[in-house]
Formats: C-alpha cells, sequence, structure tokens
C-alpha cells in the first residue's frame, strides 16, 4: 500500500474514500507546481511588461513633449515670419512709394535745370541725380556771378522801369538806364550777385548822392544809388543777398526810393529781365539780353564746373549745390 494514497471526502451522508497510486499523486504536485511556476512567470512577465509599458509611456511623454515644443517653436517661427513678412511688405510699399515720389521729384528737378527728356530717363538713377546736380550747379554758380533777383530785401514794387521818359525833377526827357524800386527810408538794399565793392560814397555829379557800385565776375557790375545809408566800404567783399545799405532820397531825388543799375563792361542793360532770372526761367535771359556774350560765358561756368567735379571725384566728395536764392 505504500504506492497509494487515499483521499476521503466526508459530507451528510457520510464520507467516502478514494484510493491513488503514488505516481498520481506525484502527478498532481507536478501539474501544482507547473500552475505555481506558471503564476510566477505570468507575476514576473506581467511586472516586466508593465514596466516597460511604464518606460514607453514615459518616452512617448517625453517625445510627445519634445514634437510639443518643437510645434510650438515652429509656431512662433512662422508667426514671426507672418510678422516679418508684413512688415517688409509695409517697407516694400513705403519704398515703392518713396521710389516713385523720389523719381517724379527728380523728374521735376530736371525739368527745373533743363535736363528732362526720355534720354535722360533711360539713365541709370544715380546717373540723372549726377547730371541734376552739374546742371544745377552750374546754374547756380552762373547766378551767383551775375547779377539776379531784387535789389531789396522786402520788393514793394517798381516805380520807374527802364527806358525814356521825363525826369521828375528837371522834366527834360532823358533815358533812365536803371530801375526805381518803391521803398521807405531805411529799407534793406541787398547784392543781387557776389562782388567787391568797387566805389561806396557820397557821387556829387551822378545826383545819385549815396552810390554804392559792386563789381561781379565776368564784366558785371550794380549800381545802387540814392541811399540814405552806406553799410559796405570799398574793397569789401559781398555775396548775394548781403545787405549793403538802406533806402534813401539823397541827391537829385523826389522821394525815398532805391535807383538800381546793371552794367556789362561799358553799357548799361535793361534790369528788368535780371531782376526776374531764376533758374525756374534760366534761359529767358539769354535771348532777352542782346550785347552779352551768353555761351562763352556758360562754357566758361560749365568748364569751371568740370574742374570742381573733377577735383570732387578725387576727394571722393558728393557734390553740393549752393542755393542761389
Amino acid at each position: 500500500m505504500r504506492n497509494y494514497f487515499t483521499i476521503t471526502i466526508s459530507d451528510v451522508h457520510g464520507a467516502r474514500h478514494y484510493s491513488f497510486k503514488q505516481f498520481v499523486r506525484r502527478f498532481a504536485w507536478l501539474v501544482l507546481l507547473f500552475f505555481v511556476l506558471l503564476w510566477v512567470v505570468g507575476a514576473i512577465s506581467i511586472w516586466w511588461l508593465s514596466n516597460e509599458a511604464r518606460q514607453v509611456e514615459l518616452q512617448h511623454k517625453v517625445v510627445v513633449d519634445a514634437f510639443i515644443n518643437d510645434l510650438k517653436t515652429t509656431q512662433s517661427d512662422y508667426e514671426s515670419l507672418l510678422l516679418e513678412r508684413a512688415r517688409l511688405k509695409e517697407d516694400l510699399e513705403v519704398t515703392s512709394s518713396q521710389v516713385a515720389y523720389l523719381d517724379q521729384t527728380l523728374k521735376g528737378l530736371e525739368e527745373l535745370v533743363g535736363e528732362a527728356g526720355m534720354d535722360s530717363e533711360a539713365l541709370p538713377l544715380p546717373e540723372r541725380i549726377k547730371q541734376v546736380q552739374l546742371s544745377s550747379l552750374g546754374k547756380d554758380l552762373m547766378l551767383s556771378m551775375i547779377p539776379n533777383g531784387h535789389a531789396v530785401k522786402e520788393f514793394k514794387g517798381i516805380t520807374s522801369a527802364y527806358g525814356y521818359r521825363n525826369h521828375p525833377i528837371t522834366g527834360k526827357r532823358h533815358l533812365h538806364a536803371g530801375v526805381d524800386y518803391r521803398g521807405k527810408k531805411g529799407d534793406s538794399v541787398i547784392a543781387t550777385a557776389d562782388g567787391v565793392v568797387s566805389y561806396s560814397g557820397f557821387k556829387k555829379d551822378s545826383g545819385f548822392g549815396n552810390l554804392i557800385s559792386v563789381t561781379h565776375s565776368n564784366g558785371f557790375r550794380t549800381v545802387y544809388g540814392h541811399l540814405s545809408k552806406r553799410l559796405v566800404k570799398v574793397g569789401e567783399y559781398v555775396q548775394k543777398g548781403d545787405v549793403i545799405g538802406e533806402i534813401g532820397s539823397t541827391g537829385r531825388s523826389s522821394g525815398n526810393h532805391l535807383h538800381y543799375e546793371v552794367w556789362f563792361v561799358f553799357r548799361r542793360l535793361n534790369p528788368k529781365y535780371f531782376n526776374r532770372w531764376s533758374i525756374e526761367n534760366y534761359d529767358e535771359i539769354f535771348t532777352k539780353i542782346k550785347g552779352v556774350p551768353w555761351g562763352s560765358l556758360s562754357q566758361a561756368v560749365a568748364n569751371r564746373v568740370k574742374k570742381m567735379e573733377k577735383q570732387l571725384l578725387l576727394r571722393g566728395a558728393p557734390l553740393l549745390v549752393r542755393s542761389a536764392n
């Protein structure tokens, strides 16, 4: 019986006995051990898988967080690019409007200085600007050297023009070789071009009383008569617009005014066209005033401008234009 074992099951009906061989008992233990091992292996597997799942979940979270951060960075960069694009578009529109404005302004300047035309528009912008500068410089030089504009600081009108008239005091008909500016005593008289004071004094025989004469470049001279005050001396250099005296009624005069004359070498010229000569109507005087070698004067100024241009290019300096007003 050693190879047998008995299992007794008791209930209300009594006890029952079951006998098994020892092999079956061992088999049962093996089965039990297998299930125990299977449970242990399963538990270990579940723990390992759970741990791996947690690791994968953590890695997934890290990857997701990194992706979200990258997405936010990309979105921020995209928004920045949109803002930069909008700014560049705005700058481009502003620049385009500025270029259009500058082009219109340059066209206006070209028309003003006589450089307008299809040929000029075909040139590069820097070359167009250079031509305008050179032309403006030449005309500015001409307007600074040759009398132009009014001889009074505050223009109030002309009382007597150039030409033959009856003298207001003698009553005799004679050539009035200048123009008379309306004004009151003490009003400022200004030089109409750069030059050197060649006379400043009271000239009895002329009838002009206190008189100033300014010698300018290229054979021109201006005369200012009937002054109440002379503010410059002989030999003094004056620039266009400088105050040189004050309106008065000295000499043979019927009232306060300025008598103004323009001379070229030994000839009196009509100041009318010099008074209104400016860069806006630059070419008018060349046809209105005869007896002046305008061609050679203009060529001399052009040569001077070219010489100045070469000097400035050698120094690497930009061209500068002084206002003639």
